[in-house]
């Protein structure tokens, strides 16, 4: 299959793929890695939609006190099972917009599961435990219904973007891919050629990096604001709400 066959019909995770890049061989390890994921779930019903959050897409929220945030947890910082993360502290009595309604999601596991009363917001995501970059993939923080009130655009402290870059035409970015699809052994996931001739804010320049030094991926890669994984390569497992953030090579991108 030619590149430009493999973007627009293959289905496959764009960060994870970039994992067997160093590990031959290839087709092997996958098929393992795939199977051995999946063998807790065979028998299992596929994972439905948890409830929906008392806010929508688009509203105005106050994440609240630190003090009200701690008063819902248990011992492990947690709210039915979703910890409150270290990251997340920082945004305590701030307001933002509502990004998404977050129902289900894919875990680090690989395993797809329901979640209730959730919601991610724009602007808030993960940079790592010491905001080193973390993994790369810059996912959307998920706040439960509890963490939040209702608040107004007002009091929202602005958001400003330094610089803005425009995806190139998709030959373009086909042209830079080796035989899998890919560019520095991070995959140009299908569902990124819609975005192609868009005009985007750049959140920021990452290290895609991944738990092992084996995952490393290299290159100039960025985070595109407003741009992020819906799951599509998902399938029939899919939609996922979480949110990762999509990677863009440099030579994928041309910068304002």
């Amino acid at each position: 299959m030619s590149p430009l066959g493999r973007v627009l019909f293959q289905e496959r995770c764009q960060f994870e793929n970039s994992i067997y890049r160093y590990v031959p061989p290839l087709d092997d390890v996958r098929a393992v890695r795939r199977a051995v994921k999946r063998l807790p779930d065979r028998y299992a019903a596929r994972a439905g939609e948890g409830r929906p959050s008392r806010f929508a897409a688009g509203d105005w929220v106050r994440v609240r006190d630190a003090g009200a945030i701690r008063a819902t947890l248990d011992a492990r910082d947690a709210l039915r099972g979703l910890v409150f993360t270290p990251v997340q502290w920082s945004a305590c009595g701030k307001t933002y917009r509502v990004d998404a309604v977050v129902r289900r999601m894919m875990t680090d596991a690989g395993r797809m599961r329901a979640i209730s009363r959730t919601v991610t917001l724009d602007g808030v995501s993960c940079d790592g435990p010491d905001r080193n970059g973390g993994c790369g993939r810059s996912c959307a923080l998920l706040f439960r219904d509890e963490w939040l009130e209702p608040s107004s655009p007002e009091l929202a402290a602005p958001q400003t973007h330094a610089q803005f870059a425009r995806v190139k035409p998709l030959a373009t970015i086909v042209a830079t891919l080796d035989g899998d699809g890919r560019r520095h052994g991070v995959m140009f996931a299908p569902a990124m050629a819609q975005y192609a001739g868009g005009r985007f804010p750049v959140h920021k320049r990452v290290d895609p990096i991944a738990a092992n030094p084996w995952r490393r991926a290299y290159g100039e890669w960025y985070i595109l604001a407003g741009v992020r994984c819906l799951g599509e390569v998902l399938n029939g497992d899919g939609p996922c709400h979480r949110g990762c953030g999509l990677l863009w090579h440099r030579d994928w991108l041309d910068f304002e």
